[in-house]
């Protein structure tokens, strides 16, 4: 547990949060009288976190008690309590083999008190706290090794991004090696390396994402992303990031979901359709301020378009998570709409953008593995949202048409070399694969001007 607070170090009790603010239970602890009994507190957001808390364990002999008390939005903490009953729970991947950690399985009491955060029965971790504590005797040393992937960096922050997909997986995918394969090495303020991109955006087609998103159960329990999508839609109070709770009862905004649907609702064309999870009388000083700051919603052509920016993004374990609730709430909104306009109104472009994407030390050997299932599918055919080229000869000249996504012309070029008409195109706005697909063809349409030759598009 890399994000912990040490009371007393010679306490055999230890309390797991989860996605609870660790700060709000040690106060609590202090109110109550029974910090001094307590070695350490600390979060789990995540099953893989469970890792981490194991390695703790290891290192940390004189606890023997760990008690569950928090916000359980990842079923980080039902994995927990299932593994130290003796089953390795589904979604849960462990550094380790089984037989290796179950010393510290068979030799620490796991306390689940779930039930009673949600009842905000503070008293009943005091008693529990009390009940287990009895400091002195150690536990049998178990040498745990953190298995990380040695990295190569570069010497300069990378920065800029932009993939177009249609599926949830694969852009997925694309982001991962562009980290691992760019993203620069540094520390992060959790005390473990990490590898950082910065300003990475991701365009999605939202109807063909949300069929693809299926795919996302192969790598997350199903459990975790729909409690992922109501945390997001309706929140849960007392969790650290429970954005819903920002989005529907902002301190000062109100509820700022109702207000994206009914400025749409009446004013299609408005820009100003915008919900902040920003605290100002909370995030600039807190340690754990939200990640997903602003979303944006755009009406146009009967499309619910939607932009979400993120100041930090995990791009392991937190990217697919998001985007699969920002996929979710644009379904949620494009209905709403539909209802207050009378209109069909149906999922557009989901636009991400990442301030900092990153892939933790401790996730690159997992990140490198989706990367390889998934890049024999990085060559697959995604519409470029920027329109379509037509190529063909004439009168002894090249002639390049944009054409729409419909097929209306827009703009026409012309000349007598694939230099002169690349010249001509704003190359750097098209997708990489679609402006490498037009610099190929207008070279193949050069030469069969040169030599007299049909040229058929698409011909090789």
């Amino acid at each position: 547990m890399p994000d912990i607070v040490v009371l007393n170090p010679e306490s055999n009790v230890a309390v797991a949060t989860l996605w609870t603010k660790k700060e709000l239970v040690v106060g609590k602890l202090r109110e109550l009288g029974v910090d001094t009994k307590v070695n350490i507190v600390g979060t789990l957001y995540t099953r893989y976190g469970i890792n981490y808390l194991l390695y703790t364990l290891s290192q940390h002999t004189e606890i023997d008690s760990v008690i569950v008390f928090g916000a359980d939005l990842s079923g980080s903490g039902e994995a927990l309590v299932e593994l130290f009953r003796g089953r390795v729970p589904e979604g849960l991947r462990l550094m380790w083999p089984l037989e290796e950690v179950k010393p510290i399985i068979d030799s620490v009491k796991v306390v689940d008190l779930r039930e009673a955060f949600k009842k905000n029965d503070f008293n009943a971790l005091a008693e529990a706290v009390a009940r287990s504590y009895s400091p002195g005797a150690k536990r049998q040393r178990v040498n745990l090794e953190l298995r990380e992937v040695k990295a190569s960096s570069w010497p300069l922050q990378v920065a800029g991004l932009s993939i177009v997909e249609d599926d949830v997986v694969r852009a997925w995918g694309k982001l991962l090696d562009a980290v691992m394969t760019w993203g620069f090495l540094k520390e992060s303020e959790y005390g473990e390396m990490q590898k950082q991109l910065l300003g990475a955006q991701v365009v999605l087609y939202a109807e063909k994402a949300l069929k693809s998103a299926e795919r996302l159960g192969e790598f997350f329990p199903r459990d975790e992303l729909e409690r992922h999508v109501e945390s997001l839609i309706r929140g849960v109070e007392g969790a650290s990031y429970s954005y819903g709770e920002r989005l529907r009862r902002h301190r000062e905004a109100g509820d700022q979901l109702e207000l994206i649907v009914s400025k749409l609702a009446s004013s299609p064309s408005t820009r100003r359709a915008i919900a902040l999870t920003w605290d100002f009388q909370v995030d600039p000083w807190s340690r754990d301020p939200p990640c997903l700051v602003a979303i944006q919603g755009d009406l146009s052509g009967g499309r619910y378009n939607q932009l979400a920016y993120f100041r930090s993004h995990d791009a392991y374990a937190g990217w697919p998570v998001n985007v699969y609730g920002l996929l979710r709430l644009m379904e949620h909104v494009s209905s709403l709409l539909s209802e207050r306009t009378g209109r069909s109104v149906k999922p557009g472009f989901l636009i991400v953008f990442s301030a900092s994407l990153h892939v933790y030390e401790h996730d690159w050997l997992r990140a490198q593995e989706v990367v390889s299932r998934e890049k024999r599918g990085f060559a697959a055919f995604v519409e470029d949202p920027k329109g379509n080229f037509i190529v063909r000869l004439e009168g002894g000249r090249i002639v390049l048409e944009l054409r729409d996504q419909e097929g209306v012309l827009v703009e026409s070029y012309t000349g007598t070399s694939a230099k002169e008409i690349l010249g001509q195109v704003n190359l750097d706005a098209l997708m990489p694969r679609h402006a490498s697909y037009l610099a190929r063809e207008l070279v193949r349409a050069e030469e069969a001007l040169r030599k007299g030759l049909e040229y058929v598009q698409d011909a090789v």
